[in-house]
């Protein structure tokens, strides 16, 4: 099972299962294919309808990497054709997961607090 504080997603690939996460990394990489910043390419997803296959493809391949390095564009293509019509929510679910909300205090916004040990306390 995935680790949501890690922001992983856990599915189904050629009958394993993988950890998809929109990592660091893996926003490196897309950024540095799409040659946008990460915020711009994901408009792109803002309008359901309009969705080009390539770009859903492409997000898909940046959140493999964090487990399979040498995925492929075709992997990813396998992986959204696995998921049967799903790929909405788990790509929903990694996008947010990657990017918490912040509460009013600049600090990302979980469900207990970092305690008296937190830097800065």
């Amino acid at each position: 099972m995935g680790n949501k504080l890690r922001g992983q997603i856990t599915t189904e690939f050629d009958g394993e299962k993988i950890n998809l996460t929109l990592s660091t990394n893996a926003i490196c990489e897309l950024e540095a294919v799409v040659d946008q910043q990460i915020h711009v390419f994901l408009e792109r997803f803002e309008e359901v309808d309009t969705v080009r296959m390539k770009d859903l493809r492409l997000i898909f391949w940046a959140l493999m990497l964090e487990e399979r390095p040498k995925a492929t564009l075709k992997d990813a293509g396998r992986l959204i054709d696995g998921l049967r019509g799903d790929h909405q929510r788990i790509m929903t679910d990694a996008i947010v997961a990657a990017f918490p909300e912040e509460d009013g205090d600049g600090g990302d916004r979980t469900d207990g607090d970092a305690g008296a040990d937190a830097p800065g306390k």
